[in-house]
């Protein structure tokens, strides 16, 4: 029991409404569809979160009037650090000082963009972080999809700019300057558009009934691409058979 308090996991949460989803989400799948992907990946990486046996889990959540709380992530409602601010820096500050008030010694804040993190990659991060080593799971498009830390290596997080573009370098050169060592877990990649949604469903062997739909849609297009390119190239051929011959010229 002691190692769970000792181990904090936090995820930040964003309620199913389209104001509420990331600008870069809407952009690559439109308004209606960015809410549906963005609320299956927060549940798969909460399914892993609360299934980690070794850790506590921090939600960091910015309740509206339609979602109060999380009963559509959790029937069992989880309950949630209420987000005071809508910028992603502060909540991740404040879900980490949370976490070190109630005597978590080690926390790995995860990102749901990244739906390829196991459990395992988890498990090494806890092992690897301490006063003098953080943990950074770099994503491919140069964000990161996993930050772990101790209270001592907090500081990393007073300056701004760790959570835009090249944010894994960022951190890594920021803890390096502070004369830290950078354990890295794997790279992979962050849902952030129709290529990488894809590459994650393929690589499921039961798919969500969201992503169902999107592969068969794929799939059906690619069938009638091809069968229209068959189509066309038979009727050509047949074209070609039923033209009648050249009338012979008369003796």
């Amino acid at each position: 029991m002691s190692q769970k308090r000792d181990n904090c996991i936090i995820l930040l949460v964003d309620p199913p409404e389209a104001d509420k989803i990331s600008p870069d989400l809407k952009t690559a799948f439109g308004p209606e569809r960015a809410v549906q992907v963005n609320s299956e990946l927060l549940s798969a990486a909460y399914k892993l979160a609360k299934g980690f046996r070794d850790s506590m889990v921090i939600l960091s959540y910015q309740k509206t009037t339609r979602h109060p709380d999380l009963i559509w992530l959790d029937p069992e409602d989880p309950g949630f650090l209420e987000a005071k601010t809508h910028t992603a820096v502060d909540r991740i500050q404040d879900a980490f000082r949370l976490a070190f008030f109630t005597g978590t010694k080690k926390a790995v804040l995860i990102s749901h963009l990244s739906p390829e993190l196991k459990s395992d990659w988890l498990a090494q991060a806890f092992a690897a972080v301490s006063d003098k080593t953080i943990a950074i799971g770099p994503a491919q498009d140069g964000s990161f999809y996993l930050l772990g830390l101790t209270q001592q290596t907090l500081k990393l997080l007073e300056a701004p700019g760790f959570s835009h573009d090249k944010s894994a370098e960022t951190l890594a050169e920021r803890a390096r300057k502070n004369k830290l060592t950078v354990f890295s877990t794997p790279d992979t990649y962050a849902i952030n558009s129709e290529e990488t949604l894809l590459k994650w469903t393929e690589s499921k062997n039961a798919f969500p009934p969201i992503f169902q739909q999107i592969q068969q849609a794929v799939l059906q297009g690619q069938q009638e691409s091809k069968r229209h390119h068959r189509r066309h190239g038979h009727g050509h051929r047949q074209e070609a058979q039923v033209q009648p011959p050249p009338e012979k010229p008369p003796v």
